[in-house]
């Protein structure tokens, strides 16, 4: 069953865009992947994953979706809803809104929490920063998109993980992504140690992403 913050933000974001229903465009995503990493750390146990989605566009400035992933073993999943707006300002891209992260498999060791965001494009370069509304972690992240010779595209990530939640230790992830068409292969690689009590966590990944 969906927490009350999940149920109270549909709500909330279905009331104020049903107006302009007529100008809504409605678009749904699958995905699968070898391993679903997020922040430079897998959550899905260094197992394949599939996910999917569906996102409604509203009058082109206000966004609201939804989307879930299985997490490996012991059939969990993650369930994400969101909602936002974005537009245009001169030569840059901006995006504002909130979601939330939901695992409802009763007894699920990750709790679930809600972050705002806001973020912005400039040509090929983007910037992000996500704060957890409840333990006031933040997450700040930028990249760098480039296309390459015969239809490739390079995406380069960097992120910075801050902790205000106690027992949690700050940490940088990176990532480069090479993609063409539908598919992709990434590395990515973090300052935190891994579950074994290793700095390593260099991780190499495969997807393949469709969006209809």
């Amino acid at each position: 069953m969906f927490k009350r913050n999940t149920i109270i933000l549909s709500i909330l974001l279905f009331a104020s865009l049903s107006g302009a229903a007529s100008a809504a465009e409605l678009t749904a995503n699958l995905g699968v992947t070898s391993n679903y990493i997020w922040r430079g750390v897998t959550q899905s146990g260094d197992d394949a994953a599939v996910s999917g989605g569906v996102d409604w566009t509203i009058n082109k400035n206000f966004y609201l979706g939804g989307w879930t992933s299985s997490l490996g073993g012991n059939n969990e999943y993650e369930l994400d809803i969101y909602g936002g707006y974005v537009n245009k300002f001169g030569e840059f891209d901006f995006d504002a809104g909130v979601i939330t992260y939901q695992y409802p498999k009763d007894g699920s060791t990750v709790r679930d929490f809600t972050e705002a965001y806001a973020g912005a494009v400039w040509h090929d370069w983007s910037g992000k920063a996500s704060l957890d509304v409840s333990e006031t972690n933040l997450y700040l992240e930028g990249g760098y998109d480039m296309a390459l010779p015969s239809g490739f595209a390079l995406a380069l990530h960097l992120g910075f993980y801050s902790f205000d939640e106690a027992g949690r230790k700050d940490y940088n992830d990176y990532s480069a992504t090479v993609s063409k068409g539908d598919f992709n292969v990434m590395l990515s690689d973090t300052s935190k140690n891994n579950e074994q009590g290793q700095t390593d966590n260099l991780r190499l990944s495969v997807g393949w992403s469709k969006t209809f």
